[in-house]
């Protein structure tokens, strides 16, 4: 197998931070003639085994794969994390996998780096492996500290209170959900607007409130506002629907779409998150939900003619 410049991680999200080492693993290997590869899970370890109903997902398999080969990585191996992977010993998975399987003459990782049993496997111990297996080791630091560092945890917990305007500012590209367009109960079009309900991939966090959205046809995945502008106007209510169903605890992603359009019933869309107007909440009749949505469409379109 011909040599390659490795990394290793969860990169779920893709969001600068990880933006930073994958360029860097990216331009070591073309220095080196060698193959970008990144290992990487199905699902953040701290998160496998959890029920899928519980959405962690900044990023699903699929949409990583394709962000991961836009910035440059030519091969990638999924890790799943199961009780073979939790018992395997760091010094085990880097002969084994790191050097024999993937040939590797570098390695780039973040400080915080870990793996292996007991997440063993941390920076000192690594680099203490890279020296007996003549594997270079290169450490590219995390953006940010504290408060504003850029992670993938204080993304979800941004995305999870419907901040998406910090989340994308750490994301470095809008946040991004995609679904295939389902019948709902047609209350949008009897107060005047017709929405289509997504069917949202299982486990992607779907951030509460009413958003003005850009909307896009599958497969596309903007990964920059300027990618993200090219869709359609839209606006998009997250949430249980408590004007009609105040009981509920799943929640829809449902999307108004300003620009007129054709039947979207069984089409596959992308749902970007650009701004978000307000939360959601429970009015008095349908009346006064019609007339809070007229208000919304009106502030949705402003933002759009003003970019």
């Amino acid at each position: 197998m011909s040599k390659s410049v490795i990394t290793l991680g969860t990169f779920d999200g893709v969001h600068r931070g990880h933006q930073a080492l994958l360029r860097q693993v990216v331009a070591r290997a073309r220095a080196a003639r060698a193959t970008s590869v990144a290992l990487t899970f199905d699902m953040p370890p701290r998160h496998a085994g959890e029920p899928r109903l519980r959405p962690v997902l900044l990023t699903t398999l699929s949409e990583k794969r394709r962000l991961l080969a836009r910035l440059g990585i030519k091969r990638l191996q999924v890790l799943v994390f199961d009780r073979k992977t939790a018992s395997t010993l760091p010094e085990d998975f880097f002969h084994k996998t790191i050097v024999q399987k993937h040939n590797a003459r570098e390695m780039v990782v973040g400080p915080k780096v870990s793996f292996g049993k007991n997440r063993a496997g941390r920076l000192p111990l690594l680099r203490q492996l890279g020296k007996t297996n003549e594997v270079k080791i290169h450490v590219v630091k995390g953006i940010g500290k504290g408060a504003s560092e850029v992670s993938s945890r204080r993304i979800r917990a941004l995305l999870l209170k419907g901040q998406v305007e910090s989340a994308n500012a750490l994301l470095g590209y809008p946040y991004s959900v995609e679904g295939r367009v389902v019948h709902g109960d047609h209350r949008g079009r009897r107060i005047g607007f017709p929405t289509a309900n997504l069917k949202v991939e299982p486990g992607k966090i779907l951030p509460p409130g009413v958003y003005w959205v850009k909307v896009h046809s599958a497969p596309a995945l903007p990964f920059s506002t300027k990618e993200a502008k090219n869709g359609l106007n839209g606006l998009c209510n997250v949430g249980i629907r408590p004007t009609f169903t105040p009981h509920a605890h799943e929640f829809h992603c449902e999307v108004y779409l300003l620009d007129k359009t054709g039947r979207l019933y069984g089409k596959t869309l992308r749902v970007v998150f650009m701004r978000r107007l307000r939360p959601e909440k429970r009015f008095s009749s349908p009346g006064a939900l019609q007339r809070q949505i007229k208000r919304d469409v009106s502030l949705a379109g402003r933002w759009a003619h003003t970019g």
